[in-house]
């Protein structure tokens, strides 16, 4: 019977902590299998299977990794512990341990339920987007969450989860403290003795590792496959945390030069790149056309895609569409709305592992790509319109030190009907056509945001919704929702809302003399492409333009554009010869093909389309169908490589020119 803490109770203790560890190992191959079935939907691994079975074994090693981190500290106690001798310090020990694996074990799965949902949202493990959630509206964020029907479930699962884990962990401090030890180790010689000692600290360390190559254990390693969905499969929850918090870390300073993380040449770091001159436009010059500017939350492009007479997602939208400009082969700058919003008013892409500006100081420099100053420069009264709180993100500060002399929030219109993210579309419409009616002889620049297609989904009560039968294809592409009509009532009632504006605006005095122009901040997130063959789908949003008859200019409908485009696009149509900086291009320059890109790293071009992931350097090479917006791997080409090298010099020189300006280096 043991009486004092020797190598013996050591050797013991590490015995018997292995039935917690392995019921935890277990329960994580579980989740891991869970969530292959549970979204890879209806993708087919044909030819694959043995990539698959290669994700699991890593996702295996990944899992080994991180109860070696935990057990890491478990070891080190019960190391310095030999060096006391001490029962009763080891019991204090042990009675600790109680409580760390049931506080460590409920946080691993804590962070697999976080990173379903997150998953479930934006089709990617935990990254550094998780940050957003105490960066944008949190207590709306919270109130959306505790709304969603699987809330409930999960919230139940998890207690009951941490609750056999605290019994294992009991259980696990109960046979440890025991006197009684399984192996009787005192014939064992002590070199032998020390030889075990220093092989399981070896031994934590490279479970921990998780590999012998240069580099440890990370998403580095998950590039086995050409299918994405099979990479991701295998990294664990904790390891993507742990990503997130680095990126987090790294962004926070604004420390990463994009153009090594790219492995761009640093002679192609040229700010100067985005200096250019808008075309001569002497109707523009006469009429001074007011800009509207509207970007339409989660207006992506897929819907509209099937849009019917069943599944009339576009209701009256529909007849301007027809009538109007419709850019179909167009980007969002990211995945959130923040990307949008800064992408379109400062005119430079979404800078990877970068925090979002409006949550740093940059937020209150000017920066001469700003399109708002452009306007008002010429002359222009320039307002901001958004459909929830200028509080949101600080974007009041930022929208002002861009060159908007007046912003409008949810405050200035009575709050009718509110939603969680601020007024309804109908409402949002009426601000917007209100300050475009007001007085005062300078032609108007609005621009502005609407948050009326957002979860919780929900639309005014004398709200008719139109005909909405999903399609089979779009049911599939959201196997989550339980309730996709709710989505699909708010999708088609902001709509609505939009081409009640633009029969007011066609029915005025506005029709001669403005400029309308429509997008989305990104696609519909509940509704996502599940394959690479599918990632335009993903990113996809409209670019609809209404012209006056006096300045309407042919656009090649074919051609790729993004987020970043659209400013230079507005100068040609409503302004003459105005220099401007913007790593965008006109849509209407047509003297070569254009190149769109988003945070992403997806990169579009007329028939082809390249995916560039800046972590691991893998690259996908598609040939693009129009008809179909479906990809196709194909071998590389001339034009892929072309592409890809605009990529990396306009997001380096972008990069570059935005440290700059926030210097004073304009």
């Amino acid at each position: 019977m043991i009486k004092q803490y020797g190598f013996e109770k050591y050797f013991d203790c590490l015995l018997k902590i292995i039935p917690v560890n392995a019921a935890v190992l277990a329960a994580m191959t579980v989740y891991r299998i869970f969530f292959f079935f549970h979204f890879s939907g209806s993708q087919s691994f044909n030819g694959l299977y043995f990539d698959v079975l290669k994700a699991f074994w890593l996702g295996l090693r990944f899992d080994l990794s991180v109860l070696a981190y935990v057990n890491s500290i478990v070891i080190l106690i019960l190391t310095i512990l030999l060096f006391f001798k001490s029962y009763k310090a080891f019991k204090a020990a042990a009675f600790a341990l109680r409580f760390y694996y049931w506080f460590a074990f409920t946080l691993i799965a804590f962070l697999n339920f976080v990173d379903m949902g997150f998953y479930t949202y934006f089709n990617e493990h935990l990254n550094i987007l998780l940050f957003d959630f105490f960066t944008d509206d949190t207590a709306a964020l919270i109130k959306t969450i505790a709304k969603d029907y699987r809330f409930l479930t999960a919230l139940i699962s998890l207690i009951i989860i941490s609750f056999v884990i605290y019994k294992l962990s009991s259980f696990t401090y109960k046979i440890m403290t025991s006197k009684h030890c399984i192996i009787d180790t005192d014939f064992w010689r002590a070199a032998f003795k020390a030889a075990i000692v220093l092989t399981v600290a070896f031994l934590t360390f490279l479970f921990a590792r998780g590999t012998v190559s240069m580099f440890p254990l990370g998403t580095f390693y998950t590039q086995i496959s050409s299918n994405s969905f099979i990479n991701k499969t295998a990294i664990s929850s904790l390891h993507s945390f742990f990503d997130a918090i680095s990126a987090k870390m790294e962004a926070s300073g604004d420390k990463i030069n994009i153009a090594s993380k790219l492995g761009a040449p640093q002679e192609d770091v040229n700010p100067s790149m985005f200096n250019k001159i808008s075309q001569e436009n002497k109707a523009a010059q006469e009429i001074k056309p007011n800009v509207v500017f509207i970007i339409m939350e989660s207006f992506g492009e897929l819907p509209v895609l099937y849009n019917s007479q069943t599944f009339d997602v576009l209701g009256e939208l529909k007849t301007h569409f027809e009538q109007d400009t419709v850019l179909y082969n167009f980007l969002a700058a990211g995945r959130i709305t923040i990307h949008a919003i800064e992408s379109t008013v400062l005119n430079m892409p979404q800078r990877p592992f970068a925090m979002q500006i409006t949550q740093t100081p940059k937020a209150f420099h000017h920066f001469s790509s700003a399109f708002a100053a452009v306007y008002k420069k010429a002359g222009y009264a320039t307002k901001a319109v958004y459909g929830g709180s200028l509080n949101w993100r600080g974007i009041e500060n930022f929208l002002k030190a861009q060159g908007f002399d007046e912003t409008y929030g949810e405050g200035s219109i009575k709050n009718e009907y509110r939603h969680e993210w601020g007024i309804n579309d109908a409402q949002f419409f009426e601000i917007v056509l209100r300050e475009l009616k007001n007085g005062g002889d300078k032609p108007k620049l609005i621009y502005a945001l609407s948050t009326g297609t957002h979860p919780p989904y929900y639309t005014p009560p004398y709200n008719k919704p139109l005909p909405l039968e999903i399609p089979k294809d779009v049911k599939q592409m959201m196997p989550e929702e339980k309730y996709p009509e709710k989505i699909f009532e708010s999708y088609q009632f902001a709509n609505r809302q939009a081409a009640k504006f633009l029969d007011e605006i066609k029915k005025s005095e506005f029709s001669k003399n403005t400029i309308v122009v429509i997008t989305g901040d990104h696609n519909l997130r509940e509704i996502y492409a599940q394959t690479p063959e599918e990632l335009f789908k993903r990113y996809a949003v409209p670019l609809y333009i209404y012209m006056p008859e006096s300045l309407k200019k042919d656009f090649d409908l074919q051609t790729a554009g993004s987020h970043t485009d659209i400013a230079p696009t507005l100068y040609d149509l409503s302004l003459s010869s105005v220099n401007y900086v913007s790593a965008g291009t006109s849509l209407l320059n047509n003297d070569k093909p254009n190149i769109a890109f988003n945070s992403e790293g997806f990169i579009l071009s007329q028939d082809k389309a390249v995916s560039f992931n800046i972590n691991t350097g893998e690259t996908l090479y598609f040939d693009f169908n129009d008809e179909t917006k479906m990809l196709k791997y194909c071998p590389q080409t001339l034009q892929h490589v072309q592409m890809l090298e605009y990529y990396k010099k306009t997001l380096s020189a972008a990069d570059a020119y935005l440290k700059q300006t926030a210097k004073g280096e304009q």
